[in-house]
């Protein structure tokens, strides 16, 4: 799916940015009207005491449930907000509309396990590196290894930075798909051996089957298992105060292992925490 995929293109900031329903909060943040609340940081926000939400459907990164925020960036969110006393009101948007919201100060952050690239971060400010995207094997033998592909049939997703690669090692047995639900039918359905794909989109897919999902070993022979791309929080480009603050509070969470913890009970390994030195994409590469 789209939400760790650098997309065909992204959208220009004359793009209609509407919300696709009625804004919703959620209010599990401390309130920002509690006296007893003490911020740790001091920024402003498109609306006082409330942090403005754009939201992708794009579980296990960002979704809704039950009218609250959901998945791994939105409890690192919910996190961050409780620390400075925010409530926190969400809407959903597209990733072709999340980007102008964000960069045209109509919402404060856009979240949904958004690749770090060069030409987002011309528009937006990119928060520092949340966790990584590795590149993941969906099997039912547990492959891990660039051998363990070679002369099967292999799949990935559209737009991802290893789709020529895998196609360099598997040839005419490489195939591509649209999103992540159609490559994984195909792997269940034995017209794929070999599902390649992001590690939280590979283990929604295989959710409740027997199929194993492994990050795929470092291998010169894709280089993308070498420096796995980062994802970043989004955030509104003139306000440098509140990227300060969003980036403290991913320090602190990374530091005390809570990143980690909710990545492994959001189903990615704890390893996708480790993130190395900020990095970007460039939209230049496959």
């Amino acid at each position: 799916m789209i939400r760790h995929r650098i997309p065909a293109a992204i959208a220009g900031l004359g793009v209609l940015f509407a919300l696709t329903a009625c804004g919703s909060s959620d209010s599990s943040s401390t309130s920002a009207g509690s006296s007893d609340c003490k911020p740790a940081h001091t920024f402003s926000t498109v609306k006082k005491g409330v942090l403005t939400v754009a939201l992708t459907d794009t579980p296990p990164y960002s979704y809704s449930k039950d009218g609250k925020l959901a998945g791994i960036d939105s409890e690192l969110l919910k996190e961050f907000a409780t620390a400075e006393c925010l409530t926190l009101e969400f809407a959903p948007y597209t990733y072709a509309t999340a980007v102008p919201a964000v960069s045209t100060g109509r919402a404060d952050v856009a979240i949904g396990g958004f690749y770090r690239t060069e030409k987002r971060a011309k528009v937006v400010t990119l928060s520092d590196p949340v966790y990584l995207d590795q590149l993941a094997v969906e099997s039912k033998e547990g492959i891990s290894t660039v051998d363990g592909l070679l002369g099967k049939r292999v799949g990935t997703v559209e737009g991802y930075l290893w789709v020529e690669e895998m196609k360099k090692l598997a040839g005419n047995k490489a195939r591509t798909y649209a999103d992540s639900v159609n490559l994984f039918q195909d792997v269940k359905a034995g017209r794929l051996d070999i599902g390649l794909d992001g590690y939280g989109a590979a283990a929604q897919a295989t959710k409740g089957t027997d199929y194993q999902v492994k990050v795929l070993e470092k291998d010169p022979r894709m280089p993308a298992t070498l420096n796995p791309t980062q994802t970043s929080f989004l955030l509104n480009p003139k306000n440098a105060e509140l990227a300060t603050a969003v980036n403290a509070s991913l320090k602190g969470l990374r530091d005390n292992g809570k990143l980690a913890s909710i990545l492994e009970s959001n189903g990615l390994p704890a390893s996708a925490a480790e993130v190395g030195n900020p990095r970007v994409v460039d939209l230049s590469s496959p």
